[in-house]
Order: C-alpha cells, then sequence, then structure tokens
C-alpha cells in the first residue's frame, strides 16, 4: 500500500459550551511541515500537537486552519480595589495642586492601567485544549483516508508505467544483439569508399569486436529488469516507500542514459526516448509518495 502526500480534511464539535471546527489540507514536502493558524486560547497546541500529527501523516506540508467561538466565559474580571485607592489619592493630589474642582470619574478610573484584574477559567482552558487535539487528530486521519484513496491510483499509474518500461527495455534488448554485425558493415563501407581492398578484412573483424564490446548493454538491461523488479516489490510491501522509490526513479534514469550514450541504432535510440519520458513521468508521481 502507497499513500499519496495530497490530502484534505474538515472536522468540527459543537457544544453548550463552544464550536470547534478545523481544516487540514497537506500536499507533497520532502519532510513533515507543519503551518497552525489557530486561536490564542489554544496556542500550545503547536507543539503539543506536532508528534501525534506526524505520526499519522508522516511526511509532507500541512496547512492547518483552526477556528473556536467560546459561549461561556472564561476571563472572570475583578476590581484592585488597591489600585484604585492609589490612583484616587493621585487624582486628589493633582486636583489640589492645579486647583481643579472637578473630581474623577467612574471611566477615569477604568482607563487606568491594572484597575480590572481578570482570573482565567483554567478548566474549561484545558478542556478546550484537550478537545481540540482529539479533533485535530481526527481530522488528519480523514487527511490520512482521502491519501490512500489518491495512493491506490498512483499505485495503478506506476505500476502500469513500470510495465510499459519493461517492455520497452525487452524491445531493446532484442535489437542488441546484432551490434557487431552493424559495426562490421560500417567499416566495411568505410573501406570501400577509401578504396582499400578485403585484405583488411581481419582487421574490420577486430575493430568490430573492439566497437561492439564497448557498445554491449547486457549489464545496464539486467539492473533495469532488477530495479523493476525491486520497484514493484516496494509498491507491494514496504511503507513508507516515497524516497526508496524516488532513488530507484534515479537509477533507472541513469542507466538508460549510459545505454543510449553507447548505442547507435535508431530503434534504441527512438525507445530510449521514450522510456525517459515514461522514467520522468514516474519520478513526478513519485515525488507525491509518502
Amino acid at each position: 500500500m502507497i499513500k499519496s502526500m495530497t490530502g484534505f480534511g474538515k472536522y468540527s464539535i459543537s457544544n453548550e459550551k463552544y464550536d470547534i471546527f478545523i481544516e487540514m489540507k497537506s500536499i507533497n514536502s520532502k519532510y513533515f511541515d507543519v503551518n497552525f493558524r489557530l486561536p490564542k486560547t489554544v496556542s500550545t497546541l503547536e507543539i503539543s500537537a506536532r508528534s501525534p500529527l506526524q505520526e499519522i501523516l508522516l511526511r509532507g506540508k500541512i496547512d492547518i486552519r483552526i477556528e473556536i467561538n467560546i459561549h461561556t466565559v472564561t476571563k472572570h474580571p475583578h476590581v484592585n480595589l488597591e489600585v484604585v485607592n492609589e490612583y484616587k489619592k493621585i487624582f486628589t493630589d493633582i486636583a489640589n495642586t492645579a486647583n481643579i474642582e472637578d473630581k474623577p470619574k467612574l471611566d477615569h478610573y477604568l482607563r487606568m492601567p491594572d484597575v480590572l484584574d481578570y482570573t482565567t477559567d483554567n478548566a474549561i482552558e484545558e478542556e478546550l485544549e484537550k478537545t481540540t487535539l482529539g479533533a485535530l487528530i481526527e481530522c488528519a486521519k480523514q487527511v490520512d483516508q482521502m491519501r490512500v484513496t489518491e495512493g491506490q491510483a498512483l499505485e495503478n499509474d506506476i505500476k502500469n508505467r513500470i510495465n510499459n518500461l519493461y517492455n520497452q527495455v525487452c524491445l531493446i534488448e532484442n535489437s542488441k544483439n546484432d551490434v557487431f554485425e552493424l559495426w562490421k558493415n560500417k567499416f566495411i563501407k568505410r573501406m570501400e569508399e577509401m578504396g582499400v581492398g578485403s585484405q583488411y578484412e581481419e582487421r574490420i573483424i577486430q575493430e568490430a569486436s573492439i566497437m561492439g564490446e564497448k557498445a554491449d548493454i547486457t549489464e545496464e538491461i539486467t539492473r533495469l529488469k532488477s530495479h523493476f523488479e525491486q520497484f514493484n516489490n516496494i509498491l507491494d510491501n514496504e511503507y513508507p516507500v516515497g524516497k526508496k522509490l524516488d532513488f530507484l526513479s534515479q537509477e533507472i534514469h541513469r542507466e538508460l542514459n549510459t545505454i543510449a550514450s553507447k548505442s547507435s541504432k535508431q530503434v534504441i535510440i527512438t525507445t530510449i526516448v521514450e522510456a525517459k519520458a515514461e522514467i520522468d513521468r514516474i519520478r513526478e508521481q513519485v515525488q507525491n509518495i509518502v
């Protein structure tokens, strides 16, 4: 089983005390990169939620938006009477010194710093944080399920393309056997153009053998077939697989380049061009796999 890194999820919870709404989306990334947009009431989730989310999603760029509407009071105000008395003394001293008859009004006191203190309802905040974390995990599971569905489509497409690559490599393999004759005929034609007689036939055979050996692609074909087998085995039996398949894709591309550099037959060159286009499509797909 493979999973895509593309996914989306929504999750919400409502009760008489609060409403929580979560939206989460993920796209491909080499690492686990999570970005939160959340209210101050649950700001600590940016740290505490990272580990459980990574356990579920493993890898990808994750964007999370959290909205919370609270229907109950979480901060209770009370008057700091000692501070009020201090301000009263100051106002009185200023009024006497400046000969001001007006007395300070209530709103004057309320504007002053530290007149009002707030007591936080820790119980509701702890409950809110715990509930939001649980909702985040459920939302991540939704994203993960969507990744599974996307991953199945990716797996089917990749396996079809690997099968196409295997057939193309078999075509190349069937076209490589007459390399010696190809080089021999090239040398004979060149000798005839130069007006050289057949007394050099032994040298021609020797040079054709050397060039045929240099152009031999048996090892590359063997490695390619091994890569294809390993590719399918990883798809069927391992998780996560993205980084391994990305590496294998690069190795397949490298072997195809080597074959292209060794070959001069038009059918091989044409097939290599098609095969490289196929592995490039696979590499694009693999980069979106967990």
